[in-house]
């Protein structure tokens, strides 16, 4: 009788340690610790000739005449592609200049240290022959040239949007 007591007992114990194991209770997680909230990173966009120039138009459409996207066919310079020289290249001219002999551009080169090399060069022409002046800025790996013929607050429109960027 003993016997049988302690088999039933066992096995009561072991039904109920299976049952308490095998339950899908919930669980209580009392945590005093907010939950965590991340927020997303800002998307970095890509600068491109199109894009500044694209934003260029919003501003200042009715002063941008003959609009030309260089490629290594139609590059008067000869330098699209070439090693250390742009990449990308936008000209135009500003109606409010008449006869200019110097077109504003973007110029997309594809290291920093190649924007500033030309950068430097282009300002070495220019202090030798005023006639070609341009504002130029330069931000990364991209330099902005504007014509000269534009007077400074004209020319600060097409800086602003550029430095904005």
């Amino acid at each position: 009788m003993k016997n049988k007591k302690l088999i039933i007992l066992s096995l009561l114990c072991f039904t109920l340690f299976t049952l308490i194991g095998c339950s899908s209770g919930t669980k209580s997680t009392s945590s005093n610790v907010a939950p965590t909230v991340t927020t997303p990173k800002p998307v970095k966009v890509k600068l491109t000739a199109k894009l500044i120039f694209n934003k260029f138009k919003e501003t200042e459409s009715k002063n941008i005449t003959k609009t030309v996207m260089v490629d290594a066919t139609h590059d008067t310079s000869g330098l699209f592609g070439r090693p250390n020289q742009y990449t990308e290249k936008i000209e135009w001219n500003d109606g409010r200049i008449k006869d200019s002999q110097v077109t504003s551009s973007i110029e997309v080169f594809k290291t920093e240290a190649d924007a500033t090399a030309r950068k430097t060069y282009l300002e070495g022409i220019i202090k030798t022959m005023p006639m070609l002046m341009q504002y130029i800025e330069q931000k990364n790996n991209i330099l902005l040239r504007v014509e000269g013929g534009l007077i400074p607050t004209q020319s600060e429109e097409y800086i602003k949007v550029f430095k904005s960027l």
